[in-house]
């Protein structure tokens, strides 16, 4: 019987490890890819809408949704009528061979703002670095009033992606200045490192009013600049002031008087740095926030019918998986600190919203914004 219990001991400990009976498999991480194909949407809608609330969760996949959805409670995002799925590889080396599976925010973005491809660190340009033209270029040239809100500097770049062309992200102060020359009605967030006192006057002597507090009295008849922190927007669980909500509030009320319609991008930044930073505490608030805004926007969406929403993420971040801890309390898990390349949800609700009920690459997403701005 000894040698019976030691036989037994043995081969339990031999196909054991930490993840539990592995069946004598070898562990292995390290797989070949193929070329992938970039699913196109076909459909085309039976109405367009006259305004794009474009909201983009940035670093969001199904594990931050998991993780809101059974630490926040209320999940907003059961609100939306359609739902797909998204790849978001970026357009970076040759795909039999060197490419890049996982992409960064400029690419992603600039997939978003463009429908186009390109490298990693590109806002706004192509593989030849030269500048693409976005859906606020776009709704800018059919006189529609634009928008841009994120919780990050307003020149990070998300935002970068859909109203400045420069060859690589970090070229924050390049940004803001081809922001201060431009045409976008109205910008928010943070970031005011980024504007010295010189740029502000040049956006003021371009039409331009400059806000930090969202109390200000406004003129309805100039564009408007609100910086409300230095550089990104103060964490959800350490206060944030102004909240994503009441910024959003802010600009809807701004742009909703527009006789030709508006797009409005607003960018919920900080899931990604949660995913980052690997803080399940950091990730939960900025969901809370984002479910927030969710409420508010579909309210908005339900009283003005014709506006389509759209929300879905640049990229996944920090490989989020929701188990379960000790008395009955969550245990997340994440595979690194940086990006990954898992498939993203998209939501729609609104003229058009259908189309996106599928899998998708992320250019589609803004190839059909456009097709709609345009048309």
């Amino acid at each position: 019987m000894k040698y019976l219990l030691i036989l037994f001991y043995s081969i339990f400990i031999g196909c054991y490890n930490i993840y539990g009976l592995a069946l004598q498999e070898e562990k292995s991480n390290q797989i070949p890819s193929k070329e992938h194909t970039n699913y196109k949407l076909s459909d085309w809608p039976e109405e367009i809408p006259e305004s794009i609330i474009f909201i983009i969760a940035d670093g969001t996949g199904i594990g931050q949704y998991t993780l809101s959805y059974y630490a926040n409670g209320d999940f907003a995002p059961a609100r939306f009528d359609h739902i797909g799925l998204v790849a978001t590889h970026p357009n970076d080396g040759e795909c039999a061979s060197t490419c890049k599976r996982v992409t960064d925010s400029a690419a992603s973005g600039t997939a978003l703002s463009a429908g186009l491809k390109t490298y990693n660190g590109a806002i706004g340009v192509d593989k030849e670095k030269m500048p693409v033209k976005t859906m606020l270029e776009w709704a800018e040239e059919k006189d529609m009033l634009t928008g841009l809100v994120a919780t990050s500097s307003v020149t990070h770049a998300t935002p970068a992606s859909f109203a400045a062309h420069v060859d690589y992200r970090k070229k924050e102060a390049e940004i803001a200045q081809q922001y201060a020359h431009s045409d976008v009605d109205l910008i928010l967030g943070g970031g005011k490192k980024f504007w010295p006192d010189s740029l502000i006057k040049i956006f003021e002597q371009n039409n331009g009013q400059f806000i930090e507090n969202l109390e200000s009295k406004i003129n309805f008849k100039k564009k408007i600049l609100g910086l409300f922190s230095q550089d990104g927007m103060p964490k959800v669980h350490e206060g944030r002031n102004p909240s994503t909500t009441k910024m959003a509030q802010f600009a809807l009320n701004y742009l909703q008087n527009a006789s030709n319609g508006f797009f409005i991008m607003i960018e919920e930044s900080q899931v990604d740095w949660g995913g980052h930073s690997n803080s399940a505490e950091y990730i939960k608030g900025e969901m809370q926030s984002l479910n927030e805004l969710i409420h508010f926007i579909l309210d908005y969406q339900e009283e003005n019918p014709k506006t389509l929403v759209v929300l879905t993420a640049d990229h996944e971040c920090g490989g989020v998986a929701v188990h379960d801890g000790a008395d009955g309390d969550l245990d997340i898990r994440f595979t690194s600190d940086y990006h990954s390349a898992n498939f993203v949800p998209i939501f729609a609700t609104g003229p058009g919203a259908e189309v996106f009920d599928a899998f998708m690459d992320n250019t589609e997403i803004g190839r059909m914004l456009i097709e709609y701005i345009k048309n």
